[in-house]
């Protein structure tokens, strides 16, 4: 089904949040570079790693998914029949490491009628602006219809936070300016505050990962979350393995004006 209510908080597999192989290739379905930020999910409100600034959906929510070399060869028209309407697909891990995957989930996701966009793992201590580059080639020239580029920001490399902070504005800053389109950030609350000094700049708007049973908790600046990554166990027809399943905050029309827009939502 493609489109969930989320008025109310709904129940879901119970977990923290998670990002990146650690070791060597980061990506979003194989790891634990978020999973540090939370040791439990207290639904109690109580305790120091409870959650207090829950945020719902606003209304209905749109099914997608995000994938990497990690899901193998995908069965895209499989994948879109089984009620999955965007997907996120990785370019690659830093600089160094490009995702042997992308350039054929990329072409096939679109010609399976799924709506696309790309995210990068940032490594923050790499040339920022290199992997901007990989970013925008990847692009080539943004085409409404697609989904902004995504930073996932998750590394914090060992640099302090304003350090952090100022490498994110360039990348998102270089990404922008070459594609015309404002980038998407993936992130998780307790990173985003502790690592990167939340509460001083959010440059996009916010893919949140948390794995709860409640409503996503979110970092400041940000009142709401456009994308959600709730689990990291998802099962899909066309994919072999467990994958990254994602919530868009509105309906399939809501995502396609938000595709067709080189601009945020409010």
């Amino acid at each position: 089904m493609s489109i969930r209510s989320l008025a109310v908080c709904v129940v879901m597999t119970t977990g923290c949040m998670i990002g990146a192989d650690p070791i060597a290739d980061g990506d979003a379905e194989s790891g634990d570079g978020l999973a540090d930020e939370l040791t439990s999910d207290d639904d109690s409100g109580e305790g120091e790693g409870s959650l207090r600034a829950r945020v719902c959906a606003t209304g209905s929510t749109t099914k997608g998914i995000d994938v990497s070399k990690w899901q193998g060869t995908i069965n895209w028209p499989k994948v879109k029949t089984a009620g999955v309407e965007f997907a996120f697909i990785r370019v690659s891990d830093g600089n160094n490491t490009i995702d042997g995957k992308f350039a054929a989930n990329w072409a096939s996701a679109k010609s399976a009628g799924v709506i696309r966009g790309a995210y990068q793992f940032f490594r923050p201590t790499q040339n920022v602006s290199a992997q901007a580059q990989k970013m925008i080639a990847a692009y080539g020239t943004y085409t409404p219809g697609d989904l902004p580029p995504v930073m996932d920001a998750e590394d914090h490399g060992g640099l302090s936070p304003a350090t952090l902070a100022s490498r994110i504005r360039a990348w998102t800053a270089q990404v922008e300016a070459a594609l015309g389109v404002r980038p998407i950030v993936y992130t998780g609350k307790y990173f985003w505050r502790d690592e990167v000094g939340g509460p001083s700049f959010a440059p996009s708007v916010l893919w949140i990962a948390q794995y709860t049973s409640l409503c996503p908790d979110i970092p400041a600046p940000w009142t709401k979350w456009t994308f959600w990554q709730h689990t990291d166990s998802g099962t899909v027809s066309g994919i072999s393995g467990p994958v990254d399943m994602n919530r868009f905050n509105g309906t399939l029309a809501d995502l396609r004006a938000y595709a067709g827009t080189p601009t945020s939502p409010n």
